[in-house]
């Protein structure tokens, strides 16, 4: 399920999450948290290595949404 956000600052929408996301998360890691733009969860999952493997992937979601969530984006 993909899942689309809409900027409340000028209506830009996009997609914030696709249909792999743990997946990506699972086997990229820190380098999909960097994608993001989130800084700091490429740091945790970096030190941590990944989130002790399956953590950070099984609540990527959350992570991801909430993130976004505090940047101004709303799910659409």
């Amino acid at each position: 399920m993909v899942i689309r956000a809409t900027w409340k600052f000028n209506g830009q929408e996009k997609v914030i999450l696709g249909n792999w996301h743990r997946l990506w998360c699972l086997l990229f890691g820190p380098l999909y948290y960097l994608f993001k733009g989130m800084w700091l969860w490429a740091i945790l999952s970096l030190i941590t290595a990944n989130g002790l493997w399956i953590g950070f992937p099984l609540y990527n979601r959350a992570i991801v949404m909430r993130h976004f969530y505090r940047k101004g984006w709303e799910q659409n």
